[in-house]
């Protein structure tokens, strides 16, 4: 009798122990599913359309507003006009910024855009070529002469194209001009690579890039009178789904970016 109470004994306690490891182990489970609130609840991405001219200011507010927020902002960079088609094909993205408030009006027409702030700062075009000067320009209407070479931006693409010849065609000289074109490149900065290599005798360009450039380039200014100017927009896009924080990102370059703007050049008044 005595076996077998030892027997029961250690059986009791047997279970008793296995009881109190299970309980433990549960325990300590339950505490390894617990999510970090921080985790649960991640800094928001958000991607924005960019023109390519405007890469340098636009990287330096987005860095700078990543240090500040811990919200990153992931960029593609291209001219006005293809990352307006992008955007429509893909319905996606939160901020839409181009060269030239046409592509934003076009943009909110179609539905793509809504919220629109700006000036942010001012695209402001100028006669650019070679340093020296070789082909010897002085106006506009120089780029009709006959033998001139000229290189021009994209008029269906760039904001900077299309101003240049809403300027040809105030002045008359539209086909004139044409009848001169090496080549058509398909954003502002290929314009400054093509001139600095010596491709052609002139082109026009956006006045951030030739101050940016004085060692290569020289720069004529366009008078006031028949020269094109547009704003530089910022837009929020309608498909974004995470408006709030869109919206605060757009409201901290509308505030910072003039600044940072007329670090790189750009004409932030007129």
């Amino acid at each position: 009798m005595i076996l077998k109470g030892r027997k029961i004994n250690w059986i009791a306690t047997a279970v008793i122990f296995l009881l109190l490891f299970t309980g433990c182990s549960n325990s300590s489970g339950d505490k390894a599913t617990v999510k970090d609130p921080a985790s649960a609840n991640p800094k928001a991405t958000l991607f924005a359309y960019v023109g390519a001219g405007l890469k340098d200011p636009v990287t330096e507010l987005a860095q700078t507003y990543e240090q500040r927020t811990g919200i990153k902002v992931e960029m593609t960079f291209n001219n006005s006009g293809a990352l307006l088609s992008q955007l429509g094909t893909s319905k996606k993205g939160d901020v839409y910024m181009p060269g030239g408030m046409p592509f934003v009006q076009q943009a909110k027409q179609a539905g793509h855009v809504t919220d629109i702030v700006g000036p942010i700062a001012y695209h402001v075009p100028v006669i650019i070529t070679p340093k020296g000067n070789p082909a010897k320009i002085t106006k506009v209407q120089d780029l009709a002469k006959p033998g001139t070479k000229v290189v021009l931006p994209d008029k269906g693409a760039t904001a900077i194209g299309q101003m240049a010849f809403k300027t040809f065609d105030k002045l008359g000289i539209t086909k004139d001009v044409e009848k001169n074109v090496l080549a058509y490149v398909e954003t502002a900065p290929k314009v400054i690579t093509a001139i600095t290599m010596g491709q052609g005798d002139v082109s026009i360009g956006e006045y951030s890039a030739v101050v940016n450039n004085k060692d290569k380039l020289e720069m004529i200014e366009i008078d006031p009178a028949v020269n094109e100017i547009e704003q530089i927009p910022c837009a929020l896009v309608t498909y974004s789904t995470q408006k709030e924080e869109t919206q605060k990102f757009i409201d901290f370059v509308a505030k910072e970016g003039p600044g940072v703007f007329a670090k790189y050049g750009f004409k932030t008044r007129l």
